[in-house]
């Protein structure tokens, strides 16, 4: 009888041996061949909307009387677009400071120092017609503004320009992948994860070249150019012996 429960306890222990042995060898744990290729697409289109940035400077040795001079440009900048039909919603104060620099005892008469205190306030204006552009710099410049920072263009529907980008970009991994799975004799299975990126963390890159042509007592002219807006898209496909 002992020999019995020995030789049943013996069998069972090769069957769980064995169950164990091909449960680690199912087919889902074979390593799948893949492919992934990178594709790269781009869209060109004319920017709708532009923002212009004017920076305002004004010192005085009286506080008071250098954030009063900064306010008077700045409320002539609205007053001189309203003509232009620019909202106020569209005129935003980025930067405000007030700095004081005193003035030295035997101060250089050959310097360009502003001694005093000095307001710097730096107002972007945006419009969504790119040609009123020039109009808003000639209001900064008779405003009396201290400097134009500069000319900032971009695309009011930019997620629609991104979705073209990335159209392109698939339309040049799927040729990719065609291509090399041709080459390398096997053909594709199917896709098992598409992962869209683009430049400048994670966002299409929207590239501008603006020319400023400006004169005395002449319109301002801007001409804008083009914006390219990029993407890329990496796509992981299943791949089979041909």
């Amino acid at each position: 009888m002992k020999q019995r429960i020995l030789a049943a306890l013996a069998a069972l222990a090769i069957v769980a041996g064995s169950g164990a042995t091909a449960s680690a060898q199912t087919p889902g744990s074979r390593r799948v061949p893949t492919l992934t290729v990178t594709g790269d697409g781009s869209v060109t289109r004319p920017p709708d909307r532009a923002t212009i940035s004017f920076r305002i400077e004004t010192t005085n040795d009286i506080a008071a009387a250098a954030t009063s001079a900064n306010a008077a440009i700045a409320n002539a900048l609205a007053a001189r677009l309203a003509p232009l039909h620019v909202p106020a919603s569209a005129i935003s104060t980025t930067g405000y400071g007030l700095n004081f620099n005193p003035r030295p005892p035997k101060p250089d008469p050959a310097s360009t120092q502003r001694y005093g205190y000095t307001v710097e306030r730096t107002i972007d204006v945006a419009v969504d017609s790119v040609d009123a552009s020039g109009a808003v710099v000639d209001a900064g410049v008779a405003a009396g503004v201290t400097n134009v920072n500069g000319i900032t263009f971009s695309l009011r529907d930019r997620h629609a320009a991104v979705r073209a980008a990335q159209t392109a970009a698939l339309a040049d991994a799927v040729a990719q992948a065609r291509s090399l799975a041709a080459a390398a004799k096997v053909r594709i299975v199917r896709i098992l994860a598409i992962s869209p990126s683009g430049s400048s963390g994670g966002g299409p890159l929207m590239r501008a070249s603006p020319r400023l042509m400006m004169a005395a007592a002449v319109p301002t002219t801007i001409d804008p150019g083009n914006l390219t807006v990029e993407a890329t898209v990496a796509v992981e496909y299943e791949i089979a012996p041909d």
